[in-house]
């Protein structure tokens, strides 16, 4: 998938701009806030529906003006064009229309044109609260799956009014016995959620463990562990990840053995998480809010240290043997407490590119991927590395920066944009490998 062209109309700091990309890779160069992240957003706005900085769509709209307008041509092939437009007022609906046709709900064009984004923002998958790391989750999944969306809708709409019953019945407005019926959708819903998720997440955790060992020369590992409010993690991640649920997906309806086989991870998950939610119902109405469900699971991410020497033991976790014999630790710190900026940014950036590959693998396209300010607090073998990644995938690629020169020795002549007070100063220039 390629984007042809793009309008922006008073978006952010822009007023009027329209560009054309005619390579793969586009550098764009200028100073700070001078348009280059905002360039991005609206790409990423055209193609998820939802900006990764502004929490309303009318924070978007340029200051003094009435709304904002967005038109991108995408092009899946020679034949195959697609036009996307976006329309916000200041006081009035937000609106999205593909090929001139209006498109009723937003939830419906997620997925259809996927975009990966890194930037400064995505440190909060590794420094922030959980909710960030699910949103991400949320966010890849249902790129891939529109069922898992709808799922994960559903579940949110039954979790709202379970807590506004939750408030009630502490008020002495309601009967507890209400919370029967509203218990059997949150498990229903629920577990559609969190089976996606661990299935997902077992092949994300994968691809990012391989590209951050790449990322880092192999001198530094990372380990990814699914945290859930509601089921054990060892039996049921075990259980996950020794099935083959990656084809479900296309498999389910005419494969029996995967029909059983995930029929028993879903009476798992069921059990586990009746039995959590039954357990938690006193609290629950203590607090007037649901405390376990997959509203509330994370992930973990931690850095392993080199293994070093450590005197006998009866046990041996995670624990091997070195050459001469001796027994060795593995140690695990949390990387959002323990790790440095530029170890947080590439734990970051190997989740943004296992995102990527998952993407690609799952829905055989190539995302539009879009790095903002990629050259900050990455060594030069890191940036190589990144941008090999990329440009063997042939996505077409964003790259903002303020000074070409650390990316000039890693890009096949890309194409130049320079962006001064939101204005493109030159889009013809291009830059020769040295």
């Amino acid at each position: 998938m390629l984007l042809d062209h793009i309008v922006l109309r008073n978006f952010r700091n822009y007023t009027d701009c329209e560009i054309n990309f005619t390579k793969p890779v586009i550098l764009i160069i200028g100073g700070n806030a001078q348009g280059k992240t905002s360039l991005l957003e609206a790409i990423y706005f055209l193609c998820t529906a939802e900006s990764h900085r502004a929490t309303h769509d009318a924070e978007l709209i340029r200051h003094h003006e009435s709304g904002f307008y967005l038109k991108g041509i995408l092009r899946n092939g020679s034949d195959d064009v697609t036009s996307l437009e976006a329309t916000k007022r200041v006081r009035g609906q937000f609106k999205l229309k593909k090929n001139g046709v209006l498109q009723t709900k937003r939830s419906e064009w997620i997925g259809q044109f996927n975009a990966v984004l890194f930037s400064p923002e995505s440190l909060t998958l590794v420094k922030g609260s959980p909710s960030e790391r699910r949103r991400f989750l949320d966010l890849l999944i249902s790129q891939i799956d529109t069922e898992y969306l709808k799922s994960l809708q559903e579940y949110n709409f039954v979790l709202k009014q379970r807590n506004e019953l939750l408030k009630q019945i502490r008020a002495t407005l309601a009967n507890p016995a209400q919370l029967d019926a509203w218990d059997k959708l949150l498990l229903m819903h629920g577990t559609a959620v969190i089976i996606k998720r661990l299935e997902i997440f077992h092949q994300l955790r994968n691809h990012a463990i391989q590209n951050h060992h790449k990322l880092t020369g192999g001198s530094e590992n990372i380990a990814l562990t699914y945290r859930s409010a509601s089921v054990p993690d060892d039996t049921l991640t075990h259980n996950i990840e020794n099935s083959n649920l990656e084809n479900f997906s296309t498999n389910i309806l005419t494969d029996p053995a995967l029909v059983s086989q995930k029929t028993t991870c879903e009476d798992k998950v069921i059990k586990y998480f009746g039995v959590s939610l039954n357990g938690s119902r006193e609290a629950d109405l203590q607090r007037g809010t649901t405390l376990v469900g997959p509203h509330r699971d994370d992930f973990l991410i931690e850095l392993e240290n080199e293994p070093q020497p450590s005197p006998p033991h009866n046990y041996h976790d995670d624990r091997a043997s070195d050459p001469l014999g001796h027994e060795t630790e593995t140690f695990r710190e949390v990387a959002r407490s323990y790790g440095s900026q530029g170890q947080q940014r590439t734990i970051a950036l190997a989740l943004k590119l296992a995102e990527l590959e998952l993407i690609r693998h799952l829905t055989g396209r190539n995302p539009i991927v879009l790095l903002d300010d990629v050259t900050s607090e990455l060594d030069d073998n890191r940036i190589g590395y990144l941008l090999e990644v990329l440009q063997d995938l042939s996505a077409q690629t964003f790259i903002t920066a303020t000074d070409a020169e650390p990316l000039v020795n890693h890009l096949n002549q890309p194409s130049v944009l320079k962006v001064e007070n939101a204005q493109i100063s030159s889009t013809t220039e291009t830059i020769e490998n040295s």
